[in-house]
């Protein structure tokens, strides 16, 4: 039985990854990213054509080791199965086909959050673990990786995009839960970091293994790729600061009043909702300017 822990980026992912690996004995292998690739290469139904599965394999060797010499066997027919492909590459970064095919692991890519019906209908048995985290604190480092040498190259966006992205990819994660309960279960970064035995114990039970105090080691290379320099802090021991960004940049006070009016029932859905944040004094042509960027965002005919 496979298990996928997606999310929002920047809340807590890979920590998750590491901890539930370490404390629950689950192999693990680098974010994939193949489910979010896939339909750039022409899928139908449950079938890559041979050609788009090669263009796949291609991309995703610039953020994993990729041997084309594994996949041969798959490629020498005019279509290659989805599920053998995608197994073949978690065989290769877990060094055993025995064990991705038959065994129990973990794999980390956090927009495979939009792709949680697609997995689902291949791997019957998964399970998903959403990582959850206030979204004003995933935002602003989601904004610290804008600068220099510290992230992936995103450019700046508006709140208003981060608050568009955000609020999508948790209704495609809520309307999977209710269509398949009992398959995904929430856990906040903010609850890990500060209680992680506790947030283990009941990531355990939602996946009816035994619970395990012991720390195991997870090898970095299983978590990290070599470029991936923003995630350091997911290997250190997890506290409270990991979530709370103490001492660290936040959102300005705009920002905020928007997150919070913009993402409201959300927000209280996960414990996160704050009435005391108010607006900052806006002359008329700003409150129009937000006005018609709401009009925008969502218009009403």
């Amino acid at each position: 039985m496979p298990v996928f822990i997606v999310g929002f980026a920047r809340s807590g992912t890979t920590l998750c990854q590491r901890l539930v690996s370490e404390h629950l004995g689950l192999p693990t292998l680098p974010e994939t990213h193949f489910f979010e690739r896939l339909d750039n290469h022409g899928p139908h139904g449950r079938y890559l054509p041979a050609a788009g599965a090669r263009g796949l394999l291609k991309e995703l060797a610039d953020l994993l080791p990729v041997d084309p010499a594994a996949y041969q066997d798959l490629l020498a027919g005019d279509t290659v199965r989805i599920r053998d492909l995608f197994l073949r590459l978690v065989a290769e970064q877990l060094g055993s086909r025995s064990l991705a095919s038959r065994g129990r692991w973990l794999e980390k890519t956090p927009l495979h959050a939009l792709h949680l019906r697609r997995i689902a209908g291949m791997f019957s048995g998964a399970r998903f673990i959403c990582m959850v985290r206030h979204p004003e604190l995933a935002f602003a480092s989601r904004r610290e990786l804008n600068e220099p040498g510290k992230g992936w190259g995103e450019a700046w966006r508006p709140i208003e995009s981060l608050c568009s992205e955000w609020r999508g990819l948790m209704h495609t994660v809520r309307e999977f839960d209710d269509q398949q309960p009992g398959k995904l279960l929430y856990v906040r970064l903010e609850d890990l970091s500060a209680r992680p035995k506790r947030e283990l114990n009941r990531i355990a039970r939602f996946l009816d293994m035994e619970a395990d105090d012991a720390t195991g080691e997870v090898e970095e290379e299983a978590l990290l790729q070599p470029f991936e320099t923003w995630k350091a802090d997911a290997l250190k021991p997890a506290d409270r600061d990991i979530a709370t960004r103490a001492g660290r940049s936040r959102l300005d006070d705009y920002d905020r009043w928007r997150v919070q009016t913009l993402l409201a029932p959300e927000l209280k859905t996960f414990r996160y909702l704050d009435p005391g944040v108010q607006p900052p004094a806006m002359d008329p042509l700003h409150r129009k300017l937000v006005e018609s960027l709401d009009w925008f965002l969502a218009p009403r005919y």
